[in-house]
């Protein structure tokens, strides 16, 4: 697995670069404790679900066929491309619905960090870190859904800030990948 990710570094790249760009719209967007903040909301967490789903899935098809993960990162991957599509296509959704999307999205993506984690432990000596995210991500999510927020301003901005750390952290991800990417033996011809 580890060398499919190191391999397909750019992947990576593309969430951070993707997740940076949706935290700074949600930060900078006028009015964002109105309706206009309501459509954006939706927008955004549409957005980054598909586009998250999609590059899931371009990472489990990047495994071979034999890969005991490669099924689960592609049913995920569609999984949450449908719930994107869903939080897109449905006419006056509520803030509190959308909390709850957005919630079950992070305890999703964090079950995937943790069980990437555990996946690589034996490829990855700090692999514990990503287990960690994966946890912190679980709990944003869990706490997000029982408590919500108080106005859609408030989701728009923690959306907004916890898309710029996540990105941060994908692009420093995808660039280590592709550092790490040179000293992998080349793929062996068919």
């Amino acid at each position: 697995m580890i060398d499919s990710l190191t391999r397909n570094w750019w992947v990576q790249l593309i969430r951070g670069g993707l997740a940076l760009t949706l935290g700074a719209t949600a930060l900078v967007a006028p009015g964002s404790d109105t309706g206009a903040g309501m459509t954006l909301a939706v927008f955004l967490v549409a957005a980054f679900a598909i586009g998250d789903g999609a590059m899931t899935v371009t990472t489990g098809l990047a495994l071979p066929g034999e890969h005991r993960g490669r099924g689960g990162l592609i049913a995920t991957g569609a999984g949450v491309i449908v719930l994107g599509m869903v939080v897109l296509f449905w006419p006056g959704l509520s803030a509190t619905a959308l909390t709850l999307v957005f919630a079950a999205w992070l305890v999703v993506s964090g079950a995937l960090v943790a069980y990437g984690a555990r996946t690589l432990r034996h490829e990855i000596s700090d692999s514990w870190i990503m287990g960690a995210l994966g946890a912190v991500l679980i709990a944003l999510g869990i706490g997000l859904g029982l408590v919500g927020p108080s106005t859609i301003g408030t989701f728009v901005i923690f959306a907004g800030w916890f898309g710029l750390a996540v990105g941060a952290v994908m692009v420093a991800v995808a660039f280590r990948l592709r550092a790490d990417a040179g000293r992998l033996p080349s793929p062996a011809m068919a």
